[in-house]
């Protein structure tokens, strides 16, 4: 059995591939899909290059982003997953849906999906999220899940963000 592909009552998460290019472009070419991810919208050549690299970082670091699809229409309704944050903050929680998904739970239950498979399959101690400060449901859908909210900055760009977190029980937190 692949402990990477996992199942909710109503959702299948399964890990990204490369066979996933045509069906994720569709969602990173989104404008209402994309808007709150640092990198906004991506072009078929930057998106074919991102989904090459989800696929890469399951063999290489032991966790990676998923597809989420609904159970019962078959209708990928968004992505998201663990990813080492460039910025130097972690392991970071990703999502994004469409906006049809969007109000469903999907947030929550990925969420509680990923820390647990962080937790409990990678080993990993820690899992932060970032959001802008401004997003007030993805606020509210971290923290369903039990992350914690631990500081705001902006960014050099004038972004202003928040930065979450959730610790492995019995592992000591290292800040944010």
């Amino acid at each position: 059995m692949d402990r990477r592909i996992i199942l909710t009552d109503r959702l299948k998460f399964q890990p990204i591939a490369y066979s996933d290019c045509d069906r994720m472009a569709v969602l990173h070419a989104d404008a209402r899909v994309m808007d709150l991810l640092k990198h906004g919208t991506l072009d078929r050549r930057q998106s074919d290059a991102l989904v090459a690299d989800y696929e890469a970082e399951w063999p290489a670091f032991g966790f990676g982003s998923w597809t989420v699809t609904e159970r019962s229409t078959r209708t990928m309704v968004g992505y998201g997953g663990l990813r080492i944050h460039d910025g130097g903050l972690g392991i970071a929680l990703r999502a994004a849906f469409t906006p049809e998904a969007q109000g469903k739970g999907y947030g929550p239950e990925l969420g509680r999906v990923a820390v647990e498979y962080a937790f409990e399959v990678a080993g990993l101690d820690r899992v932060v999220a970032i959001t802008r400060i401004t997003n007030g449901p993805g606020q509210r859908s971290l923290e369903k899940f039990g992350m914690a909210r631990e500081r705001e900055w902006t960014t050099d760009e004038g972004r202003a963000l928040v930065l979450y977190a959730i610790v492995r029980p019995g592992a000591r937190s290292r800040g944010g």
